[in-house]
């Protein structure tokens, strides 16, 4: 999941926790609480070592569409789009294929000429990572430090008003001045614009490529820490090191490469430069440091560049409606991290816990006798870490819309932030306009047996899971996440971590509001 940062405001999820007794929900009946059996076999298959982590394009990826697909066939479903009315359906009946474009990166050590000629080696996949190289590239280029890397007319700042960094590589920290001392001077000029995310990495590196930079090399935010509150590198996660995605019908962009420094590698950056990085970031938040501040210092490295073309699938079931020129869909993604360096990224909570959350709500809808209103279509989506592909295809076919009442998504729907200390906060994410959703979901919650305290919030310009897709369409959305915990994108999101009480209350709750909406 590409996810924004979960229950930061608390003000708005207290005041929504409780709902009046005398509300709507007496009028609105919850369904059954599901069992545990209905989800643990499937976390723990989708999550076993066996599948490799599920990388979209990979043999793991693969056993894993085959093995949702299974499981919509025992749940009932019939496969998306088939035109059969009975007969026997193969597996491959619920595949949606699609191509994809992968720009892998293959990066040489980068070598580090710094002061008296001092030289030393990045090494990939342990020093720094490499994002954004989408063709061959050679460099042997003087090092500029351009603080930040920002440039806003808005706050009169900008770190390159005096550097030239044309044809060289620019060294600039994450984030923005004054984010680490709320006292500084700069934490007042930025902290109304910070609010907005509108220093991104992305933003920087669009920056430098402007001015004619050849590379950017990020310096993280765990090396801006005073030494005695630096934690040490978790050796068991490592960097990772992936590739870029696209369908052959988008329009490519070249960009300059991201150098992204793990804290191993910074530490050899300031090595060789004679900065610390933590002191300049404290500097330039008290306005105490003007640029260029020189630094002796170059890196020489080779990128080479391989495309290849995948074939990928989304995996998609349905039960039929009475009406079938109307659905509602409910989607998760099935797809994780891989593995990198021997290391497996299970991606139990993401998201094998939506995908087993989607099957769980498929079997408990299709054991009932009723006919659905409308078609109850469920998806599971391939490439959402890539970029949420999988649900951008099948939005890209769509014709008008074609009748869709509603998109409901499941990702990362079995842990708790650290703060969630009960364990009871649920984020639920609708756009500006669907008030009416948003009553639904906060009347049925006040009915379950332990009500959830509700983060209830807008998803106007965010686009952290496969809910983007469906909102550029304009489609009403529910989103539904537990958390953002430590464990995410780590080796360590396993289902031993799982809480499973937690998870079949979402189920029971996203199943109710199935219910109610489908009417």
């Amino acid at each position: 999941m590409r996810i924004r940062h979960l229950f930061a405001g608390l003000t708005l999820f207290i005041a929504l926790g409780g709902i009046p007794a005398e509300s709507s929900a007496q009028k609105i009946n919850t369904v059954q609480r599901p069992d545990v059996s209905t989800v643990l076999p499937i976390m723990q298959m989708l999550a076993s070592a066996g599948l490799e982590g599920r990388e979209t394009g990979t043999r793991g990826g693969y056993l894993a569409a085959n093995y949702v697909a299974s499981m919509m066939e025992y749940a009932g479903l019939k496969p998306y789009g088939s035109k059969q009315a009975g007969g026997h359906s193969t597996l491959s009946d619920y595949f949606h294929p699609f191509k994809l474009l992968r720009y892998a990166p293959h990066v040489s050590p980068i070598e580090i000429t710094g002061r008296k000629n001092s030289k030393d080696k990045l090494f990939p996949g342990k020093d720094f990572t490499v994002e954004d190289a989408m063709s061959d590239l050679f460099f042997n280029s003087q090092l500029v430090f351009a603080g930040y890397g920002i440039s806003d007319s808005g706050l009169k700042y900008n770190d390159y008003a005096h550097l030239d960094v044309k044809n060289k590589i620019v060294l600039v920290i994450e984030g923005y001045p004054g984010k680490h001392d709320t006292l500084s001077p700069a934490w007042l000029k930025f902290r109304k614009t910070a609010i907005d995310d509108a220093f991104d990495t992305g933003k920087k590196c669009r920056e430098a490529e402007r001015l004619g930079a050849k590379a950017l090399v990020l310096i993280p935010e765990s090396c801006l820490k005073k030494d005695e509150l630096r934690q040490p590198e978790n050796l068991t996660d490592g960097p990772y090191q992936d590739a870029e995605y696209f369908l052959p019908s988008a329009k490519i962009q070249s960009s300059i490469p991201l150098i992204q420094l793990t804290e191993s590698g910074a530490q050899k950056i300031e090595k060789s430069s004679g900065l610390h990085f933590a002191d300049l970031d404290h500097q330039i938040a008290c306005e105490k440091v003007g640029f260029p501040l020189q630094i002796e210092q170059s890196i020489k490295a080779r990128i080479y560049v391989t495309i290849d073309t995948l074939l990928v699938y989304n995996v998609i079931g349905c039960l039929r409606g009475s009406d079938t020129t109307k659905s509602i869909i409910l989607g998760a993604h099935y797809d994780h991290l891989g593995i990198r360096d021997s290391c497996i990224y299970y991606g139990s909570d993401d998201n094998a816990s939506g995908v087993a959350g989607l099957l769980a709500i498929a079997g408990m809808l299709s054991k009932s006798i009723t006919v659905p209103p409308c078609n109850l279509v469920f998806a599971s989506w391939t490439a959402e870490e890539k970029g949420l592909i999988g649900s951008e295809f099948f939005t890209s076919q769509l014709t008008n819309n074609e009748g869709i009442k509603l998109y409901i998504n499941m990702d990362m729907i079995s842990r708790s932030v650290s703060e969630d200390t009960a364990c009871n906060m649920l984020s639920v994410g609708t756009r500006t306009c669907d008030s009416s959703l948003r009553e639904i979901a906060a009347d049925l919650n006040s009915s379950l047996g332990k009500p959830f305290i509700l983060d209830l919030w807008d998803v106007t310009g965010h686009s952290g899971s496969d809910y983007a897709s469906f909102t550029a369409k304009n489609i009403p959305i529910l989103t539904f996440n537990t958390g953002l915990h430590n464990d995410y994108h780590t080796p360590r999101d396993t289902t031993s971590r799982a809480d499973f009480d937690k998870m079949l209350s979402v189920i029971q709750l996203v199943c109710s509001i199935l219910n109610e909406t489908r009417k």
